[in-house]
């Protein structure tokens, strides 16, 4: 079997080998199989714990119903199931319900459930009493499986056809080109893996056997997984931050969520619902061997009456020890004993820009220590509210923090830096909405005091959420040590997690190389020894926070 021809096997003979989502409590093995059990609100989804590519594949799973009486059981295949409702322009997957009722209202236990398949949209409900093109129902279950007797699903992909087969008897031959193709990802986006899974809805799924054999998209380097979804009693994780302690330490942050709905299309839009929309708290792991492994996760900052933990931003201060953690809203907690213990939140609102003080602030995933210049020791993090870019600093060690620069920088937020090797810094926003112009510098020559100078630069056709990074690299072989700055994030719809490299302070980035090639979203870059780089970021679709140690010295000797 060749590299691009891979099989991943997910449950085998019951037992849970690489599966994602549901909850312990909704699902257990019970002899040969994993029994996935109903959820009347969610539906409690299970998939596999790796993504397939738009090329071909076959998926197979061994399965039983306990029921046929209009569960809903379905077969989950492509879109972005686990994602925020909210989002205005849908997020869609491909259903394929083995056990509905098509008219539930005129009940009768002599009716023949139904195999339907459709794309499904979280902001509407999946309900099947008409006849629209985009449900069709293509046989009655009975005719293909039995209540309580284990049957085999099969999904192939060849070319630009999908058939879906039980025990070897096609149900459905579809062209994936007539408008009811798989969504490859969020909204349909080409080039998101394609996710699969399965739903129990208001009954019970048995699956025996699952496994699939096609093309994985996957990281470069090693991976491990800091967080899964649905896990230590929250249901997401996001917004990854990373730093270094004073003492050695790798320490991990995220925004560790029970509130955002990270299941959608059961929910019409949630009408007369609350959703805790507040109920964020931030949450630290540490890792003593560069990420290899990680600790028990611990809530430094659970949400209170006047703040938010959301957008955790590390900062550690190298002369004092001290570490900082900034969260929305521009408030502070720090550590003086390497990230175990923390101190009460205290604002810095007083510290905003002329004029931002009606906003809440963002804070972005990257502050640092200026190392260079004049202004050596200070701390500078930046921030931004709707079409502003700003900085704070502070000069005496985080006693207290004052104004820096601020533009207008429209459709810009949550802004990375990084200093030059001869104090100059750049902020680079997010630009929403923009796509391939490159990526906008701000260049400030006082530390952040202000901006001097606006360019786009063309090397970095990135405009989402990405970091800049310097990493200092000792000099081997009689070579001179070099100090390259990294840029890292996706390029293609939060797809192919790129890192890219300048070796003359971001005049040209002749280094530039995909370390994953599945979905990567939000994420944090920390220098570690050796010129390493930590990655942590937003992977297999925001089910899990993945790091990855990527070898940056071997990606320049092979570009040089």
């Amino acid at each position: 079997m060749t590299e691009e021809n891979d099989r991943r096997v997910f449950v085998q003979a019951g037992e849970p080998v690489g599966v994602l989502g549901g909850t312990d409590s909704r699902y257990r093995r019970e002899g040969d199989a994993l029994v996935v059990l109903p959820d009347e609100r969610w539906g409690n989804p299970l998939f596999a714990d790796a993504c397939l590519d738009e090329s071909d594949f076959h998926i197979h799973a061994r399965l039983t119903l306990d029921r046929l009486v209009g569960s809903g059981a379905s077969v989950l295949l492509g879109g972005h199931y686990h994602y925020n409702w909210s989002r205005p322009e849908g997020n869609y997957t491909w259903r394929i319900s083995l056990d509905i009722d098509r008219y539930p209202r005129t009940k009768n236990l002599g009716k023949a459930m139904n195999i339907v398949h459709g794309m499904t949209d979280p902001h509407k409900a999946w309900f099947l009493a008409d006849d629209s093109s985009d449900k069709q129902a293509v046989g009655a279950c009975r005719d293909f499986f039995s209540p309580g007797k284990p049957f085999a699903v099969d999904i192939f992909r060849r070319g630009g056809e999908l058939s879906f087969e039980i025990d070897g008897r096609e149900v459905f031959r579809q062209r994936l080109d007539d408008g009811s193709r798989i969504a490859a990802g969020r909204c349909g986006d080409s080039g998101w893996p394609i996710s699969v899974g399965f739903l129990p809805g208001r009954g019970t799924i048995r699956i025996h056997d699952f496994w699939a054999e096609g093309s994985f998209p996957g990281p470069l380097f090693p991976t491990t997984d800091a967080w899964l979804q649905n896990s230590d009693d929250y249901s997401l994780y996001r917004i990854p931050s990373l730093c270094v302690s004073p003492g050695g330490r790798l320490l991990a942050f995220c925004e560790a969520r029970r509130s955002y709905l990270s299941r959608g299309w059961e929910w019409n839009m949630a009408k007369g619902m609350e959703f805790l929309s507040g109920e964020v708290h931030c949450a630290m792991k540490s890792s003593d061997d560069h990420g290899q492994t990680w600790s028990e996760q611990s809530i430094i900052i659970e949400r209170g009456t006047i703040y938010e933990a959301r957008d955790p931003s590390p900062l550690p201060d190298l002369e004092t020890g001290e570490i900082f953690l900034f969260t929305r809203g521009l408030w502070v907690v720090s550590s003086r004993d390497d990230g175990r213990t923390w101190s009460e939140p205290r604002s810095l609102a007083g510290a905003l820009p002329n004029g931002w003080d009606s906003v809440t602030p963002g804070v972005a995933n990257c502050a640092t220590q200026l190392r260079h210049g004049p202004h050596r020791g200070r701390l500078l993090l930046a921030v931004y509210i709707t079409n502003f870019i700003g900085t704070l600093y502070s000069d005496d060690h985080g006693r207290s923090w004052q104004a820096g620069a601020s533009i207008a920088v429209l459709g810009g937020s949550e802004p990375t830096l990084v200093e030059l090797s001869d104090g100059r810094v750049i902020v680079s926003p997010r630009m929403m909405g923009e796509r391939s112009a490159g990526r906008l510098f701000l260049t400030s020559h006082d530390g952040g005091i202000s901006f001097a100078e606006t360019r786009t630069e063309a090397g970095i056709p990135i405009p989402g959420q990405g970091e800049l990074l310097a990493v200092e690299i000792p000099g081997m072989d009689g070579r001179p040590p070099l100090r390259p700055i990294v840029f890292c994030g996706s390029t293609e719809n939060k797809t192919r997690l790129t890192l890219l490299a300048s070796l003359d302070d971001g005049q040209t980035w002749p280094i530039s190389k995909v370390v994953d090639d599945g979905s990567a979203a939000n994420l944090a870059l920390v220098a570690l020894p050796g010129g390493q780089v930590g990655v942590l970021y937003e992977r297999d679709k925001y089910r899990r926070l993945s790091f990855q140690r990527v070898d940056l010295p071997a990606l320049i000797r092979q570009s040089c």
